[in-house]
């Protein structure tokens, strides 16, 4: 399985609302209309990121993630006419963007009681492997944990024939997890960070 996962900051003239509304009921619909797309979630930023250094957070307003069999399916869908309609769109409310091509691995199934309120995790690409390890084992550790995956970065770069800006952040592994509760998220953001990693609370949505 591959995920293509963007990172999204939208137009400086778009507030937040409207960001949400058009990815849902415009930008969503023509995504959609992939072929070989097996799943398509939009995870919509509600708080930006702590991290220990904001240089290495740069506001990311959303996170759509396109899940496929294979990488070919995934260069079918960016190289069709349905990606070329997505790209005129994107100028409407997206203000740059970086692709990332990630390799799913699930380290804790996600319980089928897990609400649609999780966290989005971004590790820089120069953070120390080991305190990557470490937070991911101390986020595991949460007893309200509901599921937890981790994305094995492939490629990263500008989105494919895009003529949206490049979202300029490199990031060496990313990871998603949820909880019970946004008490318990709260919580989980206090685990202990020398890692360094930018963690976003989003709300899923499922569209495909």
């Amino acid at each position: 399985m591959i995920a293509a996962i963007s990172l999204m900051r939208r137009l400086d003239s778009v507030d937040a609302a409207t960001f949400r509304r058009h990815w849902l009921d415009v930008h969503g619909p023509l995504v959609c209309r992939f072929a070989g797309l097996r799943r398509y979630i939009q995870c919509h930023v509600l708080e930006q990121p702590v991290a220990a250094d904001p240089a290495h957070a740069p506001r990311i307003d959303g996170f759509p993630l396109l899940f496929f069999d294979n990488d070919a399916d995934r260069r079918r869908a960016h190289g069709s006419p349905e990606m070329a309609a997505c790209d005129i769109d994107s100028r409407q409310f997206i203000s740059a963007v970086s692709r990332v091509i990630t390799q799913p691995v699930e380290v804790v199934p996600r319980s089928a009681s897990a609400g649609s309120i999780g966290l989005m995790i971004l590790y820089h690409e120069r953070t120390d492997a080991a305190a990557i390890e470490a937070h991911l084992a101390d986020m595991k550790s949460k007893p309200k944990l509901q599921g937890l995956t981790r994305y094995r970065v492939l490629d990263q770069g500008p989105a494919p024939n895009s003529t949206v800006p490049h979202l300029a952040m490199a990031v060496s592994l990313m990871a998603q997890a949820w909880f019970d509760s946004t008490a318990d998220i709260q919580t989980a953001l206090a685990v202990r960070n020398e890692a360094g990693a930018a963690l976003f609370v989003i709300e899923e949505h499922r569209l495909v």
